[in-house]
């Protein structure tokens, strides 16, 4: 996405497509400042059990699944669900030698051309 916007921009030299791009490269780089720093924290707490992290994963996600079931999607407790899977995720990923970053980046590039249709709320890729 970001390199199709580059080339674009190298071909049309379009002032929107810059201001684009910069905001894309502004708000990665935070993001990947705060995953590092998630990574480190993690490293710094001594966390290195990958089952004991998948364990801390499967907490989170149920806490998510609470709010979600009682319908409470503007909770403060939502965002603490989401940011705190989000948080052990990005540790257990750290624990396997893995890049969140990189794995996000593949997923994405795997399902942005799928075709398909969504049934009841779930998408179903043909």
């Amino acid at each position: 996405m970001l390199e199709e916007k580059i080339i674009k921009w190298g071909e049309t030299k379009d002032i929107a497509l810059a201001y684009d791009i910069c905001e894309y490269l502004l708000k990665h780089q935070s993001a990947e400042k705060l995953i590092a720093d998630v990574a480190a924290w993690g490293r710094d707490k001594g966390l290195k059990d990958p089952k004991a992290q998948l364990n801390k994963v499967i907490e989170e996600v149920g806490e998510m699944a609470h709010e979600v079931c009682r319908n409470r999607y503007d909770s403060g407790m939502m965002t603490d669900a989401i940011g705190d899977t989000l948080v052990t995720v990005i540790i257990l990923a750290d624990i396997l030698g893995y890049d969140p970053i990189d794995c996000l980046d593949e997923a994405y590039c795997t399902i942005k051309e799928r075709k398909g249709e969504t049934k009841n709320g779930t998408f179903v890729k043909e």
